[in-house]
């Protein structure tokens, strides 16, 4: 195939009448090359502007906008909005005890496994920030979201990462969660704080397990 441009010149009369036309034609083939490679890469860019470079899960950026996106859409269809923080349990000491290098891996190993929990095509797995992850579950109910954690600390016990400074020897996660519907998304901010929440009493109270949140 060949991309052509072709441009063309009605030539007319005294009286306005056309009499021919004259005709340019011109092989546009490699600007059409340019445009398309063009075109790949800016869409390879803005994937790359959603994905963290670490575990190439979703980046905060990415969470924010799909959460206030999914809010909205919750409240316009009345439908429940659930969100998962997740953070990895003693991080700091896993880091201390294998270094950095390792707790990269780790967190690319969590990340993996963290999303062959999330399934559905609408759910979105993120890294919050650091150690932390988080997970946006539209059309999903508290005992929904509570289905999902269970699967998370599951795998990961089937996964066994090894941690010595762990007291379980392995890497754990605790898990709070959220679910919002009507007046409780008007404040997006306020989601995530009731899920952080939770988190917070999940850490607290032996981590290892998830916590729903009390709004």
């Amino acid at each position: 195939y060949v991309w052509i441009r072709d441009v063309v010149h009605v030539v007319r009369n005294a009286q306005g009448e056309a009499q021919a036309l004259i005709g340019f034609m011109f092989d546009i083939s490699e600007r059409k090359k340019t445009e398309e490679r063009l075109l790949s890469l800016q869409k390879e860019l803005e994937v790359l502007s959603f994905k963290d470079g670490l575990t190439s899960i979703a980046n905060r950026r990415c969470f924010d906008e799909s959460l206030a996106m999914e809010a909205r859409r919750a409240q316009r269809d009345g439908t429940t909005l659930a969100l998962l923080m997740i953070d990895i349990d003693y991080f700091k000491l896993f880091n201390d005890s294998f270094g950095h290098v390792a707790g990269d891996a780790c967190l690319q190993k969590v990340g993996r496994i963290l999303e062959g929990c999330v399934r559905r095509p609408s759910d979105l797995l993120a890294r919050y920030g650091g150690e932390e992850m988080a997970v946006i579950m539209p059309d999903t109910d508290g005992a929904g979201a509570t289905v999902v954690a269970q699967l998370i600390l599951d795998r990961l016990a089937q996964a066994h990462i090894a941690h010595a400074s762990s007291p379980v020897g392995r890497v754990t996660v605790s898990i709070g969660i959220a679910a919002a519907s009507g007046a409780q998304l008007d404040h997006v901010p306020g989601l995530i704080e009731v899920a952080d929440q939770a988190l917070y009493n999940a850490k607290t109270t032996g981590r290892n397990r998830f916590v729903p949140a009390e709004w």
